[in-house]
């Protein structure tokens, strides 16, 4: 894949760089604990697993090994052999309980933690060297995290990596639907303790639990992502690191977590994705408000009649759950639009902001959702799917999937680059699923198209509507950067799906100089996007539409 092509050379130099590094060799200022729960792993995976937290680069640390009353007797000779071999080391801890699985196994582990900041490891997984170091570091700068995690990527049995995963920042849209924390993570001991540790009822998921328990908790301001990959996942036989087939049961507990969270905030519901090892969550949306659709047109036309009267009669027929509210903000004069509740004249030239603008003033809904006249609806109930990513009251902007005519992506999210503002998997196949399933599940991104922007009214009120200035290019992506500076989250969701008919056929248009040179002075200087990993190539083209 393209991601391994570009930044594999870099991540083979770290990565022998990072195994090369002398173990006890850095006084680490925060020390970690991590928890292994054991349970009749082969025991050459649970001796790499248990050397690679003994071969860190840090010194200060505390190891729990919590025997989960292993049958397997070359196990229990490890274990045995291991404790006494470290019976002088205070920072190794080996402890013994009847079979109760991985929770319960934890909950041993975690009373033994002696450390602020504690973690856990599968018996057959591996630590990279500097996994407390680069931890410590952070924590240090940072003491009131909660949570910290790193990037990860999968080891064979014969120790070979391989499927690197560059995460993103805190993503609380993405963590909803998909435990990316995952390895390796980090939570502070006593928020853990607080929330009754790890539950037996969740075994399989129980770390996606945890998190979900803490997730009203979670910020972007006390969620620390390292960027290297400091977890080395193994893939074999019985570890869903290879196939989630291997533990079945996973998917269904991570159900249960996700509708226990739903269950504690406002209701849902959740459902088994087409998707194996995923499920779709569907937050409440209690009696759905007024939605203000603003569909801004020139009365454009093909052989088949004009684009906005297919739009509307689309969005109607498909939207049965949402009161809907539809303007039409004219550029000149045109005949009446069938099913529109109010018909807005503008005076040529046309310009996008002007027209948003002008069909907010005359709306009234609690929402307001920015339509273009060229697109069509093509999943059931879109507002209603875009209302559930609006639930939370710090998410301002959603955003939707769309796709060309002949079925390939044109927006699953914009990332912010260096080259400039560019949509995510442009022009690729429509099943296309995305770096590490990203066109798969809801997550949060620094900006998304207004084509099928849904916007919380307030929150468009309270940044003065789109800038004016931006009369063609970049108004939806500095409108979504400027809430982004005011607090609220830009969300998106493969839910709500609809087609975008426009510039198909265009292999590249510009932007307009004076908009480009804007944009750049506004935002030019904004940094690293938080949600497209530093670790991933950043140098791409800027892209507006499919090749």
């Amino acid at each position: 894949m393209w991601w391994e092509r570009l930044n594999g050379r870099e991540y083979r130099a770290w990565l022998s760089d990072s195994l090369d590094r002398p173990a006890g060799s850095i006084e680490n200022e925060v020390p970690i604990a991590v928890v292994v729960p054991v349970f009749n792993p082969p025991v050459r995976f649970l001796e790499s697993c248990l050397n690679s937290v003994v071969s860190q680069t840090a010194r200060n640390w505390q190891l729990i090994v919590s025997n989960d009353g292993s049958t397997d007797p070359s196990v229990r000779d490890f274990l045995e052999d291991f404790a006494t071999r470290h019976a002088q080391d205070p920072r190794i801890v080996v402890v013994d309980g009847p079979n109760g699985g991985i929770a319960a196994a934890c909950n041993r582990g975690l009373e033994q933690v002696s450390t602020q900041w504690f973690g856990w490891l599968d018996h057959d997984d591996v630590l990279n060297p500097r996994a407390f170091e680069l931890f410590s570091q952070e924590l240090s700068k940072n003491p009131n995290t909660l949570v910290i995690y790193s990037d990860e990527d999968k080891i064979d049995g014969s120790d070979k990596h391989f499927e690197l995963y560059c995460k993103p920042d805190y993503s609380p849209e993405l963590l909803l639907t998909q435990m990316y924390l995952c390895h390796f993570t980090c939570f502070r001991t006593r928020e853990v303790r607080a929330v009754g540790g790890f539950r037996s009822q969740f075994d399989g998921a129980q770390d996606f639990d945890l998190a979900l328990r803490l997730l009203p908790q979670l910020s972007e301001d006390n969620v620390l992502h390292v960027s290297r990959p400091l977890y080395h996942w193994r893939a074999w036989a019985q570890s869903t690191a290879l196939t989630i087939d291997a533990k079945p049961w996973a998917q269904e507990a991570s159900a249960r977590a996700q509708q226990g969270h739903l269950d504690r905030m406002a209701g849902g519901t959740v459902v088994a994705s087409l998707v194996p090892g995923l499920n779709e969550v569907h937050p409440a949306v209690q009696s759905p408000p007024l939605v203000s659709v603003i569909i801004p047109t020139a009365g454009a036309a093909n052989d088949q009649g004009r684009f906005v009267d297919a739009a509307v009669a689309s969005l109607r027929e498909h939207e049965s759950s949402v009161p809907l509210e539809i303007i039409a903000v004219t550029t000149g004069e045109i005949s009446p639009i069938n099913g529109v509740d109010g018909q807005v004249v503008l005076e040529p030239p046309f310009n996008f902001s002007r027209a948003i603008n002008t069909g907010r003033r005359h709306s009234r809904g609690e929402f307001l959702f920015l339509l273009n006249d060229d697109t069509s609806v093509d999943s059931d109930q879109p507002v209603l799917r875009l209302l559930e990513m609006a639930s939370d009251p710090r998410v301002g902007v959603v955003g939707a999937l769309l796709r060309y005519p002949d079925g390939r992506i044109q927006h699953a999210g914009i990332v912010m680059l260096p080259t400039g503002p560019t949509h995510a998997h442009i022009a690729r196949p429509g099943s296309f699923p995305g770096y590490f399933g990203s066109t798969l599940t809801p997550r949060n991104f620094s900006a998304v198209t207004a084509a099928a922007m849904l916007i919380r009214a307030s929150t468009f009120d309270e940044l003065d509507g789109f800038d004016t200035e931006f009369a063609r290019d970049f108004n939806d992506v500095d409108f979504c950067l400027r809430a982004r500076q005011a607090g609220y989250r830009i969300a998106w969701t493969p839910y709500a799906h609809l087609t975008h008919h426009e510039g198909a056929s265009i292999v590249r248009k510009k932007a307009d100089p004076q908009e480009q040179k804007l944009f750049d002075q506004r935002w030019g200087s904004m940094g690293v996007d938080p949600y497209y990993s530093p670790a991933l190539h950043h140098e791409l083209n800027r892209l507006y539409e499919a090749r």
